[in-house]
């Protein structure tokens, strides 16, 4: 990835023209971070906006969920496309639908966005519509959920687990060769030993946020990921938890520097914009594969509050 397209920047201190957006694509949620963004910049747009809403998220809502509150917003172009969080393909057919060219310019807010999901949709802003760049924004909580305040309890999740490799994104795999996995690190411990468990790796790398949002999440993650990480086999690195073009330069490195024979697996269980970069990496690398333990349901609610808000100039394209 060249130096010079790289591009991260405050909201507030950014230079991009707003209006001049085709499309802005975004997931709804419960969380107030989902629509930061959207109210920072709403009134510049003048192009389409596309929502996004999970069928699972769009029940019992109390009066003062922010979904609620963006259900009564009234919105110039918006398309809204209802989809299920178990199947993250099961928006992109009405996605489609709209005339997007190589030359549009399209901004993704993945705030509230599930994995899988934008992973779905970069993929196939790149291949199927040819898309060479795009804006990304991302919005920090403030805080996250801890159950009874025991940072043991943090759950992005609930019921069983199911490790899956996601679509698009399986690498090539020779005959013979070691697997490499590389884990992200997130709060949610279960999802790490899970991982690790599933792939049975030869090697096992894990990566924690840091710097984090604030001081102590660098510290919870590892806590949370206790088991893991205490195996004195396992080797720990750290890349910025908000910036995904530092995620993808330690990746690259792991890569160029590893045995050629080494599979490598990927699995992005850490912030969003270390997943975002885990994903642009992918794009670029298509030899290494990305896995995700797939749970059953999502919680509805996991962070509080907002925090930075940010712009990311992706290059889709190597």
């Amino acid at each position: 990835m060249k130096k010079d397209i790289y591009q991260m920047e405050l909201l507030e201190d950014s230079k991009i023209n707003i209006a001049e957006l085709d499309y802005l694509i975004l997931a709804s949620g419960s969380d107030t971070r989902a629509y930061e963004v959207l109210g920072k910049i709403a009134s510049h747009l003048r192009n389409k906006i596309i929502v996004i809403h999970f069928k699972e998220r769009l029940q019992n809502l109390a009066l003062s969920d922010p979904l609620f509150n963006f259900k009564k917003l009234t919105l110039p172009n918006l398309q809204e496309i209802t989809s299920e969080i178990k199947d993250p393909s099961s928006c992109l057919e009405e996605i489609q639908l709209n005339n997007f060219s190589p030359t549009s310019k399209i901004a993704i807010d993945i705030s509230c966005f599930t994995k899988p999901y934008f992973y779905f949709l970069l993929k196939l802003l790149c291949e199927r519509f040819k898309i060479a760049n795009i804006l990304a924004f991302y919005t920090e909580p403030k805080s996250y959920l801890f159950t009874n305040g025991l940072f043991s309890t943090f759950h992005t999740n609930s019921g069983p687990l199911v490790p899956w490799e996601i679509p698009g994104y399986s690498g090539y795999e020779a005959r013979g060769s070691k697997r490499r996995l590389i884990i992200l690190l997130g709060f949610d411990g279960d999802l790490s030993k899970e991982i690790n468990e599933d792939v049975s790796p030869n090697e096992t790398i894990v990566i924690n946020g840091f710097p984090s949002y604030t001081p102590k999440f660098k510290d919870i993650s590892l806590i949370a990921n206790e088991k893991l990480v205490s195996d004195h086999n396992i080797t720990i690195k750290y890349a910025r938890a908000n910036n995904p073009f530092d995620i993808y330069n330690v990746l690259n490195r792991i890569k160029n520097k590893g045995n050629p024979g080494f599979f490598m697996n990927i699995a992005p269980l850490g912030t969003k914009p270390m997943a975002l970069g885990a994903c642009l990496f992918a794009l670029h690398n298509p030899d290494v594969r990305i896995i995700y333990p797939l749970p059953e349901n999502y919680e509805n609610k996991y962070s509080d509050m907002c925090w930075n808000s940010w712009v990311y100039g992706l290059p889709l394209m190597n």
